[in-house]
């Protein structure tokens, strides 16, 4: 297949071109993003959710150079962006271990595990969302509404509607009814 009707197919989300350049460029960035996570499976996962990232996405491409571009530039943030949730999720550890050590109570001790486990089977289940059903997700988290967060992003309420929709459906279904209302209730 030549370069200007392989761009075409990725434009069109044809499955050949897309298969074609997963086998074609997943290699070369799992290994850049293994550089930058220092992990593989970390790296494996950080490469398919931009694949992701782009099939979800209205992304053109006009050319093979610009492609190659932005899918190396998605794998750099998105890898960037699994290293300081790393590092919080690393900070919250070694703050509530401090803590653990000052007190010494047994029911401070089943409540920081239990909740770190919460958190940690949120956040795997969170890093599993498209980049926009993750923002909605956390702007409405955080009490935005749907008005404020289509404005900041540029979209349409609806479209944020289906997105928080979504992303709250895979959630639940990620750590089961009871779970996702503990989550929501830890965060909100």
């Amino acid at each position: 297949m030549d370069v200007d009707r392989f761009i075409e197919s990725v434009n069109k989300k044809r499955e050949g071109a897309w298969r074609e350049m997963y086998r074609k460029y997943y290699p070369a960035l799992c290994n850049y993003a293994s550089k930058i996570v220092k992990d593989s499976d970390l790296a494996e996962d950080v490469v398919q959710d931009c694949f992701i990232k782009i099939w979800d996405s209205g992304t053109q491409f006009p050319d093979a150079p610009s492609l190659v571009g932005y899918l190396y530039r998605t794998v750099y943030t998105r890898a960037l962006n699994s290293v300081r949730d790393r590092g919080f999720v690393q900070e919250l550890y070694e703050k509530w271990g401090s803590e653990l050590l000052e007190n010494q109570e047994e029911e401070l001790v089943i409540e920081c595990a239990v909740e770190e486990d919460v958190v940690n089977k949120f956040y795997s289940a969170v890093d599993k969302l498209s980049d926009q059903q993750r923002q909605v997700l956390f702007m409405s988290m955080e009490g935005c509404k749907v008005k404020e967060i289509a404005e900041r992003l540029g979209v349409s309420e609806n479209s944020v509607k289906t997105q928080k929709k979504r992303a709250y459906a895979f959630v639940r279904e990620e750590l089961g009814e009871g779970l996702a209302i503990l989550i929501f209730f830890l965060f909100s």
